[in-house]
């Protein structure tokens, strides 16, 4: 009778870790961005995230200023109780520890596009859905989250084959991205990229403002990439988590060798993707998910080898590995103090122009989700889209933005130069406004 209890059980033991792990206060890079999105409504940055936007206003509508703190702990409880569905002391044991070591903790806690994608894969290695309706919906899902959403097929059951059954389900998953182009048609006041015309809508869907920024580090190998994802992934495996993935590598290459193809598939498709797609990331927390999955494959089927073995050694194994994360534990990154000690010395009506996203994302938690310095007008040297002015002036309809690339220059000079032509023709509209930068 308690037996159906005990899952639900580890649920929530799992998802009490990982609220008290989660993000609190201001997160730097783009979990400030993707908490305005949830009190405003709106995008994110391309190519437009429409799932992880959607949930997490949902979230937000539901649980107030605490709504992603609750959904990524949802996220992360959740698919790690897919990937471990077994009850026994070591696992429940070693999925804690996980959710406190900092290189994995990270990954799955911090407000990005990469934990709701892990639960997609985790759903996925657990469903072991066929190529066909199924299948093609978790991969429309997949990539409405992140790009790397395209390596899902990795982890389907291939024995049966439906190929019109699986672009229906994709297509239906993928619709969620009609979200951008009915959400600018209404109005909405974060409106990464104008998506509501065809033109910006492809462009935003295919990253083409990444392309433009980045065009030059994608699509060629580099060794400097190569070593930051590889020392990346070294530290997910130092100091508790290489025993245990490496008796469940021997394990599966005794038993079945055909078990090693999905995690190494999954290894060598997140180098990939890292080196030409996303170098700009290698060896940050933004990257390496794929191999977070198969490090936790490997290491499960080893907690379960040694626990077979002895259960008290079982339990001594994975206990080294949440004792590990409880003493290597960190907060995630919280900006309060940088945000506040920036902006506390800053006139009233000031217009600042940050080259810093983490400064640009904090000052709109303040402002926008925070309700704090409505005074002020946040802008940004990097970014001349017009939306960015439409939504200060929203909420500050007397600074006048009306110049834009066009008025000052053209898009033939360097984004340095446009960027000071604009702070200097924002400076000679608003006499009565204080313009800074950061």
């Amino acid at each position: 009778m308690h037996k159906p209890l005990t899952p639900a059980a580890i649920f929530l033991l799992l998802f009490f870790i990982a609220f008290i792990a989660g993000q609190t206060g201001i997160p730097v890079e783009d979990g400030g961005e993707f908490l305005t999105v949830a009190r405003l409504g709106g995008t994110n940055h391309p190519p437009g995230l429409p799932l992880l936007s959607l949930s997490s206003r949902v979230s937000l509508i539901l649980f107030g200023r605490e709504g992603l703190r609750v959904l990524f702990a949802l996220f992360a409880a959740l698919a790690l109780k897919l990937i471990n569905r077994k009850t026994s002391i070591p696992l429940i044991l070693f999925t804690a520890g996980i959710l406190l070591l900092p290189s994995l903790s990270e990954r799955l806690l911090a407000w990005d596009a990469y934990g709701p994608l892990f639960l997609i894969f985790a759903i996925t290695l657990y469903r072991k859905p066929a190529v066909g309706l199924e299948g093609g919906y978790l991969m429309g899902l997949a990539l409405a989250i992140h790009p790397q959403g395209i390596f899902l097929p990795v982890l389907f059951c291939w024995k049966k084959d439906s190929i019109p059954r699986f672009f229906a389900g994709l297509i239906l998953g993928s619709s969620l991205y009609l979200a951008l182009p009915v959400y600018s048609a209404s109005g909405a006041i974060v409106d990464w990229g104008n998506p509501g015309s065809p033109v910006n809508f492809l462009r935003q869907i295919t990253a083409g403002g990444y392309r433009e920024v980045y065009g030059s580090r994608m699509g060629s190998f580099s060794f400097r990439t190569v070593i930051r994802h590889l020392t990346e992934l070294w530290n997910m495996f130092w100091p508790v988590l290489l025993l245990p993935a490496a008796i469940g590598t021997i394990q599966l290459f005794r038993e079945n060798r055909k078990l090693l193809l999905k995690p190494g598939i999954l290894l060598m498709a997140d180098l990939i993707f890292v080196v030409l797609v996303n170098p700009m990331a290698a060896g940050t927390s933004q990257t390496a998910i794929l191999s977070l999955l198969a490090i936790l494959m490997l290491s499960i089927t080893g907690i379960s080898v040694i626990e077979k073995w002895r259960r008290s050694a079982g339990i001594v194994a994975a206990g080294a590995i949440l004792a590990a994360g409880i003493i290597n534990w960190n907060p995630l990154p919280d900006q309060s103090d940088d945000i506040t000690g920036c902006f506390a010395s800053a006139p009233l009506e000031s217009i600042i122009f940050f080259s810093s996203n983490d400064l640009l994302y904090g000052g709109w938690v303040m402002k926008y989700v925070d309700d704090r310095r409505p005074d002020m007008v946040l802008l940004s040297t990097g970014n001349f889209s017009g939306w960015f002015e439409r939504m200060a002036t929203w909420f500050n309809p007397e600074v006048n933005l009306s110049r834009t690339v066009l008025d000052v220059g053209d898009y033939s000079m360097s984004r340095e130069e446009l960027a000071n032509r604009l702070i200097n023709a924002t400076v000679q509209d608003n006499p009565d406004h204080p313009v800074l930068t950061d």
